[in-house]
């Protein structure tokens, strides 16, 4: 980065930013008054990645020539590079360890108890096989047949699905993982230097099994889930807030048994998400759109537990799994709100409700055929069926490699809450129910070029006593 970088102050901002850290108003002011140019990298220490946030205190100290508090126990760190510190071993332990996992709840679900290696498979006259895989290289034969490769810990096999199999018209997702019933042909005096293959009958996912929601007959217990609130944006629909903030304290209809209220990420707008955001901005500064953000939400009952999770609007760091917001948020709200990661398994009432931001729905949407922001619902699904909510690898959303994936469904959830589409969209796929939550921005430019209408303020309402689902509109005009 060349000094001219750091002379405009949205440039700053979103350095910062984008590094999961906030910048105090004041010590914003010192840094341009001062012309400081590449010197504010060194304001990224230990200290200010844990805290996150930078204060005038902490420009004074630098400018006074004590860059480092303690500079015996504080490395130089490279600012350009502080997440990317993963290796391919990384990733593949991830990956590992998402194979390990669904193929056991696959072999759990009774249809495949009896599963052998590909390695077994390439090096023994088998006809019948099965075997679970993850996918690579989806294509199409010159004759129609669907053709992917399978792969385990230690080798790999082609499969195919004739044309005539009605499992040729399914989805196939790279890294997806699956169970394969099927037949490995004889090798005959021509076929023994080919490579083997399994022809498929049937295709078994990791899959959410049925099952009924529970109606106790108890008062009702409402959590209530929203999304994408984008403050400081000048698309901020406030009014619409303030009426859903109204709402809650009135303690009116369902309000009055609402106990929980989940904000699904993005809750700021940010800055430097996308070129030239500036322009669309009300609030320049994140930490006073949080500050914003905090004068509505501490409003509300104390009573009232509140979850915010970040999105990719907001001040952590871009790959998933994201971790919580940074200790100078967390203060400026009120004790009864809690901050989780980015996805998180909550549990609420003995039901578990799993969160999710939901920014690799729009890699899966882009998969679906035809598929595009009103598909919402069947991309959730899929990822129900294939119990992983994660990215594809290589897609657009980033991911940091966890040996233990976060992304996995290890356990059925009763409740599934996403975002980050600005859609609304309420389903319930084999007993989980589950809502792509409504956003409280109006359309922005973006929305207009790809011709798609959010449909805005809205909450929704999961009884956790009942199968009841509620949805309220707070739209202002």
């Amino acid at each position: 980065m060349t000094s001219n970088y750091f002379q405009d102050k949205l440039k700053i901002l979103e350095f910062f930013n984008s590094r999961g850290i906030i910048l105090d108003p004041e010590a914003l002011k010192i840094i341009m008054d001062r012309s400081m140019g590449t010197m504010i990298t060194h304001l990224i220490d230990n200290d200010t990645l844990r805290t996150g946030i930078i204060k005038k205190d902490d420009v004074l100290r630098l400018i006074g020539g004590n860059q480092n508090k303690n500079p015996e126990q504080i490395k130089e760190i490279d600012v350009n590079d502080i997440k990317a510190n993963s290796s391919v071993e990384d990733f593949r332990k991830m990956f590992v360890n998402r194979y390990e996992t669904l193929k056991s709840i696959i072999i759990n679900a009774g249809k495949l108890r009896q599963v052998d290696s590909i390695t077994n498979i390439r090096n023994r006259d088998a006809r019948e096989v099965k075997v679970v895989g993850m996918i690579n290289n989806v294509s199409e034969t010159r004759n129609g047949h669907k053709k992917f490769r399978i792969e385990d810990t230690e080798s790999y096999i082609d499969v195919i699905i004739m044309k005539k199999n009605p499992m040729s018209q399914e989805l196939l997702l790279n890294d997806e993982v699956v169970g394969v019933i099927g037949s490995k042909p004889r090798p005959n005096n021509d076929m023994e230097k080919s490579e083997p293959v399994i022809f498929a009958n049937e295709i078994i996912r990791p899959d959410i099994p049925e099952r009924l929601i529970d109606d106790n007959g108890k008062t009702p217990e409402f959590i209530c889930s929203i999304s994408d609130i984008h403050v400081g944006s000048k698309t901020f629909i406030k009014e619409g807030f303030t009426n859903f903030i109204k709402w809650v304290n009135s303690s009116s209809d369902e309000a009055a048994n609402l106990k929980h209220l989940i904000l699904s990420g993005d809750v700021v707008d940010g800055i430097g998400v996308y070129p030239n955001q500036e322009n669309d901005l009300e609030i320049i500064n994140p930490l006073e759109q949080y500050e914003y953000l905090a004068d509505f939400v501490n409003q509300l009952p104390p009573d009232l537990n509140v979850y915010v999770m970040p999105g990719n609007h907001d001040t952590v760091r871009l790959a998933e799994p994201q971790p919580e917001m940074s200790p100078a948020i967390r203060k400026m709200f009120s004790g009864n709100v809690k901050f989780l990661p980015n996805p998180y398994n909550l549990r609420i009432n003995k039901k578990l409700v799993t969160l999710y931001h939901g920014m690799s729905l729009n890699d899966l949407i882009e998969m679906i055929p035809g598929g595009n922001f009103d598909s919402v619902g069947k991309a959730i699904e899929l990822m129900l069926k294939r119990r992983y909510m994660g990215p594809v690898f290589g897609g657009r959303t980033p991911i940091v490699p966890n040996q233990f994936d976060t992304h996995i469904f290890r356990e059925v959830p009763d409740i599934f809450i996403t975002g980050h589409i600005h859609g609304h969209y309420i389903g319930n796929y084999n007993g989980v129910r589950y809502v792509n939550s409504s956003t409280w921005q109006s359309q922005t430019d973006y929305q207009k070029m790809m011709n798609y209408s959010p449909d805005p303020c809205i909450a929704t309402l999961f009884d956790t006593n009942s199968k009841t689902v509620v949805k309220k509109t707070f739209l202002p005009f």
